[in-house]
């Protein structure tokens, strides 16, 4: 499998919108990795394309990376962040299936030319929808609203995706699954708490204890440490990266 980064910012995106701050008006003068869309990933293998959550910003990735074909969408929460292009699919050229739990597919009654041109399937917590030759198995995480995270495994090969936990350690479930994942990723809008999803110093602690996982830290935001601070402050952790938008990892 292979999975690209295509956002890596939090909700408001870096540069935000009107915001005349050190850190945005430097990210519209330089154009580097500290320019984060908000988050989105593709997950891919020699015949799929999977995408997990459709930001505002999907449409201009998709044309950017000229994919024209998804096997499937899944889709994490009902937040705007993470579900904002979905009408960008009104006019995608075939049908497609699309699967979130009850919370995220009860917000798309705004047209109806979305419902005729996508087939929407309800997940449950655990148990796996199987995408060709990859198994998909959402799992719910503590957030302000029903949320799931994807692992994602195809053969022995495993990718973990926490979305937007909340709370900083793991339970029983989490941890048996991260012991043998290859990749695991985090969304963390924060260096240090403050914000209601997990920080990078948590994650930290984590990947201590998980030393043959791969982990990434995405979902950055707007007051955290710059691209060029965090991958200094997590040079120690060589099992860490931080992810900026175009990241693109094999496993």
């Amino acid at each position: 499998m292979k999975i690209k980064f295509t956002g890596t910012g939090d909700g408001r995106g870096i540069p935000s919108v009107g915001c005349k701050c050190q850190r945005c008006s430097s990210a519209r003068e330089k154009g580097d990795k500290n320019c984060r869309r908000t988050v989105s990933v593709i997950v891919t293998n020699e015949s799929d394309t999977i995408l997990f959550d459709t930001p505002s910003s999907i449409g201009q990735v998709l044309n950017e990376e000229k994919i024209f074909h998804l096997t499937a969408i899944f889709l994490s929460h009902k937040h705007f962040d993470h579900i904002g292009g979905i009408t960008a699919f009104e006019y995608w050229p075939e049908k497609i299936p699309v699967y979130g739990n009850m919370s995220v597919l009860g917000n798309f009654e705004i047209t109806d030319r979305l419902y005729n041109n996508c087939d929407f399937y309800v997940l449950h917590d655990k148990i796996s929808v199987k995408i060709n030759h990859i198994r998909v198995t959402p799992f719910s995480v503590f957030h302000k609203v029903p949320t799931f995270g994807l692992i994602f495994k195809e053969d022995e090969k495993k990718i973990i995706h926490f979305s937007d936990k909340a709370d900083n350690k793991l339970d029983d479930y989490e941890k048996k699954f991260l012991k043998n994942a290859d990749v695991a990723i985090f969304h963390t809008p924060s260096f240090d708490e403050g914000t209601d999803h997990i920080d990078v110093v948590s994650v930290m602690n984590i990947a201590k204890r998980n030393l043959s996982t791969q982990f990434v830290i995405t979902h950055i935001g707007h007051n955290n440490l710059s691209h060029e601070e965090l991958v200094k402050k997590l040079k120690p952790y060589e099992n860490i990266i931080v992810a900026y938008d175009g990241l693109t990892l094999q496993v």
